[in-house]
């Protein structure tokens, strides 16, 4: 099974790095640049793992909160990995106490940020689980 992992990033040679290296691994990827292009992906396509800065550039405000909201809107129980150069404690306590499943700290790691996506892929979608199955739920679930 392959994997589609969306990451967003304002920072596009960022994200076109991180695209690369997870592509290289075999993950289907596709980026975007502020939170009204990660909602247009989320409806587009079914994605297993959101990759994402917790400060994107939105009309508003593209926080950690309206983060998490839409994903969990548009595509319910998709994790969340959060990648961002803030090292403030309580920026992380809040991210994961609205139901991010892990945070990097940037610069990336490429080894780190590759184990992360294993890690989480593998405990969202265990070995002999119908990833279709889990899409279907999630689609279901909208509408």
């Amino acid at each position: 099974m392959i994997h589609s992992i969306l990451i967003g990033d304002a920072n596009r040679s960022s994200s076109a790095f991180h695209a690369r290296l997870l592509q290289q691994a075999g993950y289907k990827v596709a980026t975007a640049h502020d939170m009204t292009a990660i909602s247009a992906q989320l409806r587009l396509s079914v994605v297993s793992l959101v990759i994402a800065e917790l400060a994107l550039p939105e009309p508003g405000s593209g926080d950690a909160v309206n983060l998490v909201r839409r994903v969990a809107t548009l595509r319910p129980g998709t994790p969340i990995l959060v990648l961002t150069s803030s090292t403030d404690p309580a920026l992380h306590r809040k991210a994961r106490a609205l139901g991010v499943w892990d945070i990097s700290t940037k610069p990336t790691v490429c080894a780190e940020l590759l184990s992360l996506t294993k890690n989480i892929l593998d405990a969202v979608y265990p070995e002999g689980s119908d990833f279709s199955v889990n899409c279907w739920r999630s689609r279901r679930l909208e509408g």
